[in-house]
């Protein structure tokens, strides 16, 4: 696939990025409000497989190396994801998102043996803190346990981040299409034994279709493959941290979309993220 020059940028890839996945947490809960998160994942992974079918060589080899990988992120990362924001508002399941940064740079020190300074390393609990504190400390019981459900979801992301950067240099597209091919009918024979016998068809209205393609060409396939080759091509540490602004855009897609309003905590821990935002970049600007 190719990807704008600027898009390549650590900065400007990362910005881009992140905004589509804050307005994708948005689209998500409202198909959420609509359809189980079984029924979800099956039609936007096997939306996903269709649609990269012509333009990737099936192999053997490629289906061994990426089994982990799909299995990790397709019923991990993203079946959770949906699973959480049945609980959560988009907002608050945005922050939790955050923990994907921090996570994915403490795994590329400790397994890639990327350099991390002791200064980031504050840094990025400083903004993890502050976009996570105020709704742990505010939410109810089933707030919290969807909090949670959501933040393991992101523990799976930042390990598929590590096995992206341990894998050979693959076609993008490919991966994309072996983590929905082995994700869709998992989760389409999970929705079979678990649901309540409602044909998965019913749930296609004109606002969830809408919602998926957003979520399968925007999300999926243009974000990820553009995330994937900022990962291969300037590690882990120089942009998983720009995820941080992710909740900014889910904030504003709230408000705009299902008029989602932060409290002043939230705020608060809003502004503590992007001071610590800055900080990073500061530092890492100083090291190179």
């Amino acid at each position: 696939m190719m990807i704008p020059r600027f898009f390549l940028h650590p900065v400007g890839g990362a910005i881009i990025v992140a905004a589509i996945w804050g307005i994708n947490v948005i689209l998500m809960k409202m198909a959420m409000d609509e359809m189980p998160p079984l029924a979800f994942t099956t039609f936007r992974f096997f939306a996903l497989a269709l649609l990269l079918l012509p333009f990737v060589k099936l192999s053997w080899s490629q289906f061994r190396q990426l089994l982990p990988l799909a299995l990790v992120m397709g019923m991990g990362h993203f079946h959770l994801l949906a699973v959480g924001l049945t609980y959560v508002p988009g907002v608050i399941a945005s922050f939790c998102l955050l923990l994907g940064g921090p996570l994915s740079s403490f795994l590329g020190y400790l397994l890639l043996k990327e350099r991390l300074t002791r200064w980031q390393v504050l840094a990025i609990f400083l903004a993890t803190l502050g976009a996570t504190a105020p709704s742990f400390l505010s939410g109810s019981i089933s707030l919290q346990i969807g909090m949670v459900i959501v933040i393991c979801s992101t523990c799976f992301w930042a390990l598929g981040n590590i096995q992206v950067r341990r894998l050979p240099q693959l076609p993008i597209l490919a991966m994309q299409f072996w983590i929905a091919i082995i994700t869709a009918p998992i989760s389409y024979v999970s929705y079979i034994f678990s649901g309540d016998g409602t044909p998965m068809w019913h749930y296609l209205t004109a606002p969830t279709t809408a919602i998926l393609i957003y979520v399968v060409v925007g999300s999926s396939i243009i974000a990820y493959a553009l995330w994937y080759r900022l990962i291969h091509s300037h590690g882990i540490q120089h942009v998983a941290p720009f995820m941080l602004l992710q909740p900014m855009f889910t904030l504003l897609a709230g408000y705009l979309i299902l008029s989602e309003a932060l409290t002043l905590w939230q705020w608060i821990g809003s502004g503590i993220t992007l001071i610590a935002m800055y900080a990073y970049q500061r530092l890492q600007k100083q090291r190179m």
